[in-house]
């Protein structure tokens, strides 16, 4: 009975215990020790392919495996290899995949023969790998962020906060939460030792991660120890949070370009941040994501203080505003613009008045100007004014009252006066 005939845990339902079934159990044994379920069901799907092509079960393989190992012969020895690059073919071939699908299920063979100490070399090359993952701007994660409830915002400020392989992050527990609750200064920290590579991970969270986290805790079950909680006592599965991430991308409306939304996206958003807006170096962005530092540089990494790098990334990653110097230049920006708005406004009303007081001295200025032509012509014609003003005034009253407003009639007054 091959792996395709049973249930996922590969039990058999017999009387007595026989080799196949046991080595069986060593399947699901390796399986166990797979980390990603995204793999564990990849590997599942490739070792049930490899049985169909070679005819027999996987414990079969194994044993054959094992014998062929033995001999002096290298023909024998490499039996198995030539097998599994003909396997590579009949997948592209006959089942239609692509070469990368192909490659992943010669992993899984290779993997399981690895593990009970059978070495396969794959003589097949591994193809160039062309993600088609999408991988959001800062902006499009803000709105990703915004379109989410209470669990959904708090799963994306944290996961924007510890850029861990989701593997590692649907392991994160309350436990590990808890003791942060009252931090005053941040960011705030826990470690967590990363599965894949045995990491020690320093997993910051930011103070506007940690007020959702305040909120969302509350909400939890006592009986299950998870942070996020899956049915029962389970964790919330890798299937459940991508489908979360990629319901919020559709109801933000963000155009993915055809490509895959998964929770790795948060990992190459931090990444980038790390490289391009703030420069980190290869080993700096290594100790911040969990990854292993080359062994012939990690002894000289000691007391590398990561805290000033993380905040400077996060800053740049700020879901609910932007970066505090973005931000800045951004209100000052808006409020010089809104200063020359006003101005703007201020001499617009300015040059308006300017031009209404401009056309009332235009006409004032020409209405004295008439005035005073007809005052002259009137002064010249007239040659007995002086004694009709006389007979009614006195010049120095007249005088006094026009010099101002007509100074030169005034003069001509003066002059008249000394005549008389």
């Amino acid at each position: 009975m091959r792996i395709s005939h049973t249930e996922s845990e590969f039990t058999r339902h017999k009387q007595g215990v026989s080799k196949p079934i046991l080595m069986e159990k060593e399947v699901r044994a390796f399986l166990s020790a797979v980390l990603g379920e995204n793999t564990k069901k990849t590997y599942t799907v490739g070792l049930q392919a490899f049985e169909e092509f070679m005819g027999k079960e996987i414990s079969e393989i194994i044993e054959q495996r094992r014998e062929d190992f033995k001999s002096d012969d290298i023909a024998v020895k490499r039996k198995l290899e030539r097998r599994v690059e003909q396997f590579y073919t009949w997948l592209i071939k006959k089942r239609g995949l692509k070469e990368s699908s192909a490659y992943a299920y010669l992993a899984a063979v290779k993997s399981i023969m690895s593990f009970f100490d059978i070495n396969l070399k794959l003589r097949t090359r591994k193809p160039r790998y062309h993600s088609n993952d999408f991988v959001p701007s800062v902006e499009q994660l803000r709105e990703i962020y915004e379109c989410g409830d209470l669990l959904e915002k708090t799963l994306i400020s944290l996961a924007t906060n510890i850029p861990m392989r989701i593997n590692d992050f649907n392991e994160i527990r309350k436990s590990d939460i808890l003791p942060l609750l009252d931090a005053k200064d941040f960011p705030v920290w826990f470690e967590f030792e990363t599965r894949k590579s045995k990491t020690p991970m320093p997993c910051f969270i930011t103070e506007d991660t940690m007020t959702l986290l305040r909120k969302y805790i509350k909400t939890l079950r006592d009986d299950n120890e998870y942070l996020f909680q899956g049915r029962g006592k389970q964790k919330l599965n890798e299937d459940s949070i991508n489908r979360i991430i990629k319901n919020l991308a559709e109801k933000a409306d963000i155009d993915t370009l055809g490509k895959n939304v998964r929770f790795h996206m948060f990992r190459k958003v931090f990444i980038s941040a790390a490289r391009n807006m703030i420069g980190l170096s290869d080993d700096q962005i290594k100790m911040l994501t969990g990854k292993a530092v080359k062994q012939d540089m990690d002894p000289y990494y000691v007391n590398v203080k990561l805290r000033p790098w993380f905040i400077k990334v996060s800053d740049e990653l700020n879901l609910t505003r932007r970066s505090t110097t973005n931000h800045e230049k951004l209100g000052q920006l808006e409020e010089a613009i809104a200063q020359l708005q006003r101005e703007s406004r201020n001499w617009k009303t300015v040059a308006e008045t300017l031009d209404k007081r401009n056309e009332r001295l235009e006409h004032d200025f020409e209405e004295l100007t008439k005035k005073f032509e007809d005052l002259k012509e009137f002064l010249v014609k007239d040659m007995d004014l002086p004694n009709v003003i006389k007979r009614y005034y006195r010049y120095e009253t007249v005088i006094e009252a026009i010099k101002d407003e007509y100074p030169e009639v005034a003069e001509m007054l003066k002059e008249l006066s000394k005549d008389e």
